[in-house]
Parts: C-alpha cells; structure tokens; sequence
C-alpha cells in the first residue's frame, strides 16, 4: 500500500495518519463488501488499530454467520469479531 500512496503524493507521517483512521467505525457489507470493525472500540480514537495489526493473528476469512464467506478477500482475528482489509 505504502508505494500506492506515495504515488499519490503523501510523506511517512501522511501515510500514518491515513492508515489510523481504521481505528474508527467499521466495514459494511452493503457499502463497500467488507464486514467488521478493525478494533474492539470502533468509536475511540487510539492506537488500538496499530496493536492489533502487529501483535494479533490474522487469517483469511472463511465464514460469516454460519455461512462461507463470499464477499472479497480479507482477514478476520482468532475470534471472527475484527478484521483487516488486504491493503491494511
């Protein structure tokens, strides 16, 4: 992602603030495809997004409500309640 958005002009410190706001709200199948929020409190503002993204497992997403997953490939934590997008 970092070579996409340097091409679009952004610095290091651009790119940063970007990426942190996954910190708030969520992805919803009807708007974008994607399902879940990227961390437990979708409405603060803090790190948490970071801390996850480094310390927690992500594995690609198989199933939604009992259901295979169809919607685009992204990842969710060892209990199915957060997610990554594949860019993230």
């Amino acid at each position: 992602i970092i070579p996409n958005i340097k091409g679009m002009g952004f610095n290091d410190n651009e790119i940063v603030a970007l990426l942190g706001a996954h910190a708030l709200g969520r992805c919803h199948t009807d708007r974008s495809g994607y399902w879940g929020p990227w961390t437990f409190a979708e409405n603060t503002f803090s790190n948490e997004y970071f801390r996850l993204l480094i310390e927690e497992r992500w594995s690609p997403k198989m199933s939604h409500n009992g259901k295979p997953w169809d919607g685009p490939d992204q990842f969710e934590d060892s209990t199915g309640k957060l997610m990554m997008l594949p860019s993230d």
